[in-house]
């Protein structure tokens, strides 16, 4: 599942890709658990990806993931 925005000049939008692996696990959820993760995800890391926020940290050196997004 890959997503490019349209997004005003004035901001610089960033594409956001998921792995196999995390289309993966969303099927494991609801439709509307489905649509909260990919509406935040679309709200919150879209500009900013890598600015640190109340509830986007990065997390300790680990294999599963660099960034901690809460939802």
């Amino acid at each position: 599942m890959r997503l490019l925005f349209n997004v005003p000049h004035s901001k610089v939008a960033y594409r956001i890709e998921y792995s196999p692996e995390s289309e993966t696990h969303l099927l494991y959820l609801t439709a509307r658990q489905q649509a909260i993760v990919l509406d935040t995800v679309d709200q919150k890391l879209v500009y900013q990806p890598t600015v640190d926020t109340k509830n986007r940290k990065p997390m300790r050196p680990n294999s599963l993931a660099p960034w901690e997004l809460r939802i």
